[in-house]
């Protein structure tokens, strides 16, 4: 099903490499009236033998991960090919409308669930295609951090309507949000049953740090830059093209804070800073065509670092850290007071990174791994 985290976290509530770029500008008040159903794509080609499936309204309920297509001279590859089987279906269906090639490769940026679950009509509609992930990423995938994955029948059918229901039952609740959950709502059957059908991959292939992939004619490059979004973060580098797929290490306009590592995350996006490229593709959102929100990111990381190292060397419990946090030369250039963005990156950035920036100041584990059949029931 899809990612337990993901789920409970929606309802609370180009300039050249070496260019300077403008500030990043916030995004508009996104727009609930579209009608096409979650799992839609709109693909978009930015050079010859490359497609990009970018899900609209980058924050519309549930979250869903982009899925980027390259082919070659011989074969093709996917990275992040669904989250859903639906959106799997939908990246296999472009795939034979753009080449009669097999796709050879399925890379997963990440173990959370809306970047993956969904690949099975992928690996069954190319059953010689090698699944690629990071080290850890597998090792995540028979952990008891993949447990809600691993049964989601253990949820009730219509849970998730409940749940919707009961939050748009809140009379307190502000209008932004309650167009953003009715529009969940319209298609509730459909996210339960796309959830319910999601697996667990099986990966054949890992790496530590990079892993170069020749599809005839073009070789790509899977990079890991070190822990970030999740210790096994991983990018797709693709020279000829001059651009870089950065999965969730990079999310817009509200990046996902959840069991990160603020400092080394900062420190991963300085690495990407240095690839010659003119194209990041994020994990969410549209694409960019400048440095300008990954500068904003690696600025926000670092400062998260710094001052909750301060915070809990002065003795502050997370609460403390909390109520001391000064995001005042931070969050206004997310959200650009839009009360919707700022709800989101309070829920999805600001309260779960400084959770995770406090366990790791306090020496906890971010992703500990348990083997699933000794995690509790």
């Amino acid at each position: 099903m899809f990612s337990s985290m993901a789920i409970a976290a929606t309802l609370v509530f180009s300039a050249h490499a070496g260019t300077l770029t403008h500030d990043h500008t916030p995004p508009p008040a996104p727009d609930f009236s579209a009608e096409r159903d979650p799992f839609e794509l709109d693909w978009t080609s930015p050079a010859a033998g490359i497609w990009v499936g970018v899900r609209p309204q980058s924050a519309r309920f549930p979250v869903t991960g982009t899925s980027v297509i390259v082919i070659g001279e011989t074969g093709a590859l996917v990275f992040d090919g669904g989250g859903t089987p639906l959106q799997a279906e939908r990246v296999a269906e472009k795939i034979r409308t753009e080449t009669d090639l097999p796709v050879t490769h399925i890379a997963i940026s990440h173990w959370h669930g809306d970047h993956h679950l969904g690949i099975g009509p992928l690996r069954e509609a190319w059953p010689e295609a090698v699944t690629v992930s990071h080290s850890f990423t597998r090792a995540v995938m028979d952990s008891t951090l993949m447990d809600s994955a691993r049964n989601p029948d253990a949820t009730p059918p219509g849970a998730l309507r409940g749940q919707l229901e009961g939050a748009l039952a809140n009379p307190d609740l502000p209008e932004p949000n309650r167009l953003w959950l009715e529009q969940g709502l319209v298609w509730v059957d459909l996210i339960e049953a796309q959830g319910r059908a999601g697996r667990i991959p099986e990966i054949d292939l890992v790496f530590e740090d990079s892993l170069e992939i020749d599809l005839g004619g073009r070789v790509v490059s899977l990079v890991h830059l070190g822990h970030g979004n999740t210790k096994g973060d991983i990018m797709l580098h693709i020279p000829d093209a001059r651009m870089i797929a950065a999965g969730d290490a990079v999310v817009h306009p509200t990046p996902y804070g959840f069991f990160s590592y603020p400092e080394s995350w900062a420190a991963a996006l300085r690495r990407l800073r240095e690839f010659d490229v003119d194209l990041i593709v994020p994990g969410h959102g549209g694409l960019m065509t400048d440095w300008a929100y990954v500068d904003l990111l690696t600025e926000t990381l670092q400062s998260i670092a710094d001052q909750t190292a301060v915070l809990v060397a002065e003795g502050h419990d997370l609460d403390g850290v909390r109520e001391h946090f000064d995001w005042s030369a931070l969050e206004p250039r997310f959200a650009g007071g839009d009360p919707f963005w700022a709800g989101r990156f309070d829920v999805w950035f600001k309260r779960p990174i400084l959770e995770a920036a406090w366990r790791l100041e306090t020496g906890l584990d971010n992703e500990e791994l348990i083997p699933h059949e000794h995690g509790v029931e």
